[in-house]
């Protein structure tokens, strides 16, 4: 689709598409929706790649794009999205203070992603592991060596485990 075509048909100027593509430009949230609907994506879908992880990728909650508010009063950041034809399994993690586990690695091909929402909880490869903090994100290959090691007040993690469609 042309640059005129996507204007055109999401309702905005050609201008603004052409500085959103070369990557520059502050759009509203109401433009980025009228984008995600001309191209039939998720709003989340203007900011994801491909399916998969190759590195490990560590996100904080402040840079994390607003795709939806209402004032203070609701807030909806995006921490992660993916194309995924796989198996997706989402569990809550609560780690007791000092408690420590070491995970041989799970099938070949897993990816996690760990949110932590309580605490703080150091999480990820063995030998580079990093400290989340509440709204922090982790995402990791989960086929190796990882661990999980929550400080002295405990914590509490969103695990997101998605396994890649059966060959």
């Amino acid at each position: 689709m042309s640059v005129s075509a996507l204007a055109r048909e999401a309702g905005i100027s050609k201008s603004t598409v052409s500085e959103l593509e070369r990557g520059n430009g502050n759009p509203s949230l109401d433009t980025l929706w009228a984008l995600a609907k001309t191209l039939h994506v998720s709003l989340g879908g203007l900011f994801i790649g491909q399916a998969g992880v190759g590195e490990t990728e560590f996100k904080r909650l402040v840079e994390a794009p607003v795709i939806a508010r209402e004032g203070d009063a609701f807030i909806a950041q995006l921490m992660a999205g993916w194309r995924n034809s796989g198996e997706v399994e989402v569990s809550i993690v609560t780690l007791a203070a000092n408690a420590h586990r070491d995970s041989r690695g799970n099938a070949p091909g897993v990816v996690e992603r760990v949110i932590c929402v309580e605490g703080l909880v150091e999480v990820g490869p063995d030998g580079a592991a990093v400290l989340l903090a509440p709204g922090d994100m982790l995402t990791f290959r989960a086929d190796q060596v990882h661990l999980y090691h929550a400080r002295e007040n405990g914590g509490r993690l969103v695990v997101i485990q998605q396994y890649p469609s059966a060959v």
